[in-house]
């Protein structure tokens, strides 16, 4: 019998392109195209919950992923991603308690 890996293949997020540092997006105005909020991954530190985040530089010169953990971003995520909202022009803040996406 086959596995799911096998069958459908496995969830990979843009493995070709270049993975940004989050602490290198702060402040950086870039084109949200694509996002998709991961649930009750399991790692070494116990269950998070993060958004993986397709983006482009605005002068169209780099698509990238980046990935972030903070409960504000990762809800206006989802709420843009249940209403269908993206691409949108995006924001990662850090206003020193808090990540958020403007």
């Amino acid at each position: 019998m086959k596995t799911f890996g096998e069958t459908i293949g496995r969830a990979k997020w843009y493995p070709e392109l270049p993975k940004v540092a989050l602490k290198d997006l702060i402040d950086v105005q870039f084109e949200l195209a694509d996002a998709t909020v991961v649930e009750n991954f399991e790692s070494q530190f116990g269950l998070s919950t993060f958004a993986l985040l397709l983006g482009t530089r605005l002068d169209g010169s780099t698509q990238f992923t980046t990935l972030c953990g903070g409960k504000v971003v990762v809800k206006k995520i989802s709420k843009a991603l249940e209403e269908k909202l993206l691409p949108l022009l995006a924001t990662i803040i850090w206003n020193d308690h808090y990540y958020d996406i403007i």
